[in-house]
């Protein structure tokens, strides 16, 4: 089962149905990458908006394979619009089952902080979700030497039409060959590996330094500082938005809006209110104390109003 701030979210792993994407398929070799132009980017066209508004019927994902599917869906949209420098946020513990039971997943809790053994499996799992979505032919960047054997180890057991290569540096990634597995000498990662780089939790010096392969692509996961503008948002479930607030989500999938979420009744997320461009934290924080100020009895808001609550504050259940 899945919580989010305690509150149960979806419950149920079904193996994602995923749209596998090839290098020569999405036109990223360099004789066929269409041209990049400003215009093709919702960040450049889109007005930036003020406050959090109206509440709205945007799709959210209600269970982990909605996630996975829409995570495929969104990298393949920004793709196709020019777009090769992507980011991809979820929470750290989101678990989807693909190498064992996923367990009792809670996202956004205080309450219920995730093992090592969880944060790993969790990476590892986000890691080859990106690798499925391209079909393996992708170069993976861990974190350690030690985080690409146990990868290596897990990755070995799946069917992937081609076996990604895993290397611990980004510097190994851009020189090509001598990874590990999928590498040169393991090899079915072929060609198009270099062509798409996906490092997972860069740091902010590895931020600085990821940069796209000529007619290629390179994604971030789970960065731990903020990405440079240049990298799109692709498809980012963030938990506990605001570093004031407990509880609440901000959801996108390129090329959407954004849309800021709380767990109403029954654990059911509701979304409060949309944004073409990411809201600003004061924004949110606008956003949430709207949500907790409202007690109308009609409102869609009462329920999410028990689900958040500012840091410090005694919790209203207690």
């Amino acid at each position: 089962a899945i919580s989010v701030a305690g509150r149960p979210y979806v419950c149920v792993y079904m193996h994602p149905i995923h749209f596998l994407l090839s290098a020569s398929a999405l036109g990223l070799a360099p004789s066929r990458l269409p041209p990049r132009a400003a215009s093709t980017t919702t960040r450049a066209t889109r007005p930036r908006c003020g406050a959090v508004g109206s509440a709205s019927q945007s799709v959210l994902p209600a269970a982990p394979k909605d996630v996975a599917e829409g995570l495929s869906v969104a990298i393949s949209a920004a793709l196709a619009v020019g777009e090769r420098q992507l980011h991809i946020t979820l929470p750290p513990n989101m678990r989807f089952g693909i190498f064992g039971d996923p367990g009792k997943v809670t996202i956004g809790s205080p309450d219920s902080p995730p093992t090592v053994a969880e944060l790993q499996r969790a990476e590892f799992e986000l890691a080859y979700l990106v690798a499925e979505t391209f079909r393996g032919e992708c170069t993976l960047v861990l974190e350690s030497q030690a985080a690409v054997k146990a990868a290596e180890r897990e990755f070995a057991r799946k069917g992937l039409p081609t076996r990604p290569r895993l290397v611990s540096s980004l510097s190994k990634a851009y020189k090509g060959g001598g990874g590990g597995f999928g590498g040169a000498a393991g090899g079915a990662a072929g060609g198009d590996a270099g062509r798409v780089v996906a490092v997972l939790r860069p740091s902010a010096a590895q931020l600085k330094k990821a940069v796209c392969p000529e007619g290629g692509a390179v994604l971030l996961l789970n960065p731990q500082a903020p990405p440079p503008a240049r990298f799109a948002p692709t498809y980012v479930l963030l938990d506990n938005p605001h570093p004031d607030w407990q509880g609440g989500l901000l959801f996108r999938a390129f090329p959407g809006d954004w849309a800021l979420a709380a767990a109403g009744f029954g654990g059911a997320l509701t979304v409060h209110g949309r944004a073409a461009e990411r809201p600003s934290l004061p924004d949110i924080d606008r956003g949430f104390q709207a949500v907790r100020d409202d007690n109308n009895p009609f409102s869609r808001a009462v329920g999410a109003a028990a689900a958040l609550r500012r840091r410090g504050e005694p919790d209203e259940a207690e």
